[in-house]
């Protein structure tokens, strides 16, 4: 039975992917190849098949464009002012899409969500403002829900395609936004009126619910910032919320209920310090446990392809991506790993799924292919090819990232990425260091990434390591970088370095550290209390000074993130005095590439100016790319080109990149 339903799954491709090969870029990529940006991403299918939704990013704004499946033609768009961008988007109904909105302020960061909801039809016509305050007396059609609540941002709760008049959204009003509690709310497509289902159990924090079949509002965790949150549940018919005592405290992550609406699926680290999926089986209090690994929390969950929400694998990432399918007797468990058997070597997600569940949209990539979207027939058990993401990458001309571990000074294990110049042996090769930005529930991935495959292109390793503070490896994990941004996080970082140096990877005298965001700190701060270590220094919206970060960012204008700052890095002056690289500069012994936006809300330009000045006054090398209009990391395509060219002139200067002929890489 197994080989005979083996032999059914076929994969066929449209002529384009012979079009695709013969437009790829050849071989030695220009820089060009690398910044230029997907021209189609997010790719989502309607609720009875008939068409496809796609993002249309843009450096001034982003759209929609809606294609037909049967002849594969455009048939509608929506193209935003300039400055506005769509932050995320859903099918309401067959014919019916709605998005959330972002805008780039002129003196701003990255697009910012503003909390305001749109709706457009599938042929672009019919475009309605539904929430938020921008031009809201004009726009929304029902004055009592303008009046209540235009000083109020939505996010998407429920898309209800079965219901084609309303959604599922929440909001908290942007007056006493830490104090107010968010509701839960059912919003009429039509007319703007909105109907309170719900209010957040716990007042001032963000607040994740979960409706069961039935549509009852029975689940929530309120999360007051990444280190607390709490889970609650409430009868049918009910309003009054009960916390949920997990045991041990542990956080957790609702996901859906049960078809019988008696369970509801969690991440939750209640079997240990990582997230296992797990059933809370309400009415008795039982917690069963479906899935887990020792190494890494869950990455995600897969389910049913009959959109019941019974999940049937769980995906881990230690390093690669692994795929568990759980222990359950459901004819869509053999389907999924017939589909993964079909593509091996890559990871396959189902992206979107017909309301009936016989046609579902898939994603496949790996760490040489920016990713491909198929159509799957549950049915047939056939998937045909129908478009990909950054097309003229040829993934034949990419390098390999390959997954490694290691044991931390402490014995703590972590886990990272090493990638290997194409054609090269992995023997003495000038390297990068590249540290993650966030730091916290943030992680380096395993997958297609264009800086990294351009420095491989261009004869540089790539080392990527997950230090302490990092998603994916569990609760212990991520609270082990509070207040460590200067010491355990970037000893890991070093750590990861010595590794690569004893295991003969790297040319120990060609080493440079580069990183974005926390990983700008995390490069300056490398380079500071290990100068013999580093040849030069990158930091692209970096922070240096976390004194004036925390006067300045924009995470410190709310009580949370004023509270958040306090736990990660530290209350006192004192903390943030110790903690900041500029204070170490004495020690800088590589010049340093310094990288930032002028209109950077996250990281101001304030921090690259005060380094930069001392910098000078101690007359250290180093360079200067500041670019106006842009925020926290460049988005304009000519300034990420002008940014790699220089990066890429800097690392040259400094570490060469003279190759020796290319030898068989080792097995």
């Amino acid at each position: 039975m197994l080989l005979s339903l083996m032999a059914s799954l076929a994969v066929t491709a449209h002529a384009a992917d012979d079009a695709q090969a013969a437009q790829a870029v050849p071989a030695g990529l220009p820089v060009a190849a690398f910044a230029k940006p997907a021209v189609f991403t997010d790719f989502r299918l309607s609720p009875d098949g008939q068409y496809v939704a796609v993002l249309v990013p843009n450096d001034r704004n982003s759209g929609l464009a809606t294609i037909r499946v049967s002849d594969s033609k455009q048939v509608g768009s929506l193209q935003l002012q300039p400055n506005d961008h769509i932050a995320d988007y859903w099918w309401a109904s067959d014919d019916t899409l709605v998005a959330t909105l972002a805008v780039q302020y002129s003196r701003d960061d990255l697009p910012s969500l503003t909390g305001e909801m749109v709706a457009v039809k599938v042929d672009g016509s019919d475009f309605r403002y539904l929430f938020g305050d921008r031009n809201a007396p004009g726009l929304r059609n029902s004055r009592r829900a303008r009046q209540q609540w235009v000083y109020a941002g939505a996010a998407m709760v429920d898309p209800l395609i079965d219901d084609p008049n309303h959604i599922l959204v929440k909001s908290r009003k942007w007056i006493d936004f830490d104090r107010n509690p968010e509701l839960l709310l059912r919003l009429d497509l039509k007319t703007g009126d909105l109907e309170t289902l719900a209010t957040s159990p716990e007042p001032g924090s963000p607040t994740r619910f979960v409706i069961d079949h039935e549509g009852q509002v029975r689940y929530a965790v309120t999360e007051r910032h990444v280190f607390n949150a709490k889970a609650w549940q409430r009868l049918p018919g009910k309003d009054k919320w009960q916390q949920v005592e997990a045991p041990g405290d542990a956080d957790v992550e609702p996901l859906s209920f049960s078809r019988d609406g008696r369970s509801v699926y969690l991440l939750s680290r209640e079997f240990g310090p990582r997230s296992c999926l797990v059933e809370h089986v309400l009415e008795t209090g039982t917690r069963n446990k479906l899935a887990c690994d020792h190494r890494a929390e869950v990455d995600h969950v897969i389910t049913s392809f009959d959109r019941r929400g019974v999940p049937i694998a769980a995906v881990f990432s230690p390093g690669k991506p692994e795929l568990k399918l759980l222990d359950i007797d459901h004819p869509h468990r053999e389907l999924l790993k017939l589909l993964a058997e079909a593509f091996p070597g890559k990871q396959v997600q189902p992206a979107s799924l017909t309301r009936d569940g016989k046609r579902a949209l898939i994603f496949v990539y790996d760490d040489r292919t920016p990713g491909d979207y198929y159509f799957f027939d549950t049915t047939t058990r056939k998937a045909d090819y129908f478009a990909g993401v950054r097309d003229w990458i040829d993934p034949e001309l990419m390098s390999e990232q390959r997954p490694i571990t290691l044991n931390a000074r402490d014995g703590t294990p972590l886990w990272g990425y090493l990638t290997v110049p194409k054609g090269l042996s992995p023997m003495r090769m000038p390297l990068v260091m590249m540290p993650h930005g966030g730091p916290y529930e943030v992680r380096d991935e395993w997958g297609f990434d264009p800086e990294v495959q351009l420095l491989a292109s261009r004869g540089y390793a790539v080392l990527q390591v997950n230090f302490r503070g990092s998603s994916g490896y569990g609760g212990d994990f991520v609270d082990a970088g509070r207040k460590a941004w200067a010491t355990t996080m970037i000893d890991d970082i070093t750590d990861a370095v010595r590794w690569s140096i004893a295991q003969g990877f790297v040319d120990p005298s060609r080493i440079c550290i580069s990183g974005a965001s926390y990983g700008g700190y995390a490069a300056l701060m490398s380079a500071v209390r290990e100068p013999d270590l580093y040849r030069c220094v990158v930091g692209t919206a970096g922070v240096y000074d976390l004194k004036l970060l925390k006067k300045e960012s924009d995470v410190g204008r709310k009580a949370s993130g004023r509270e958040y700052l306090s736990e990660a890095i530290g209350s006192s002056e004192a903390e943030q005095i110790a903690q900041s690289p500029i204070t170490y500069l004495d020690r800088l012994l590589a010049p340093m590439l310094i990288v930032h936006g002028e209109d950077d809300a996250r990281a101001p330009v304030s921090q690259a100016k005060a380094l930069r000045r001392e910098l000078q006054r101690r007359k250290l090398p180093h360079q200067w790319l500041v670019k106006a209009e842009e925020g926290h990391g460049f988005q304009k395509t000519d300034n990420v080109i002008e940014y790699y060219e220089k990066l890429l002139a800097f690392l040259d200067e400094n570490i060469g990149t003279a190759r020796a002929a290319p030898t068989p890489a080792s097995p």
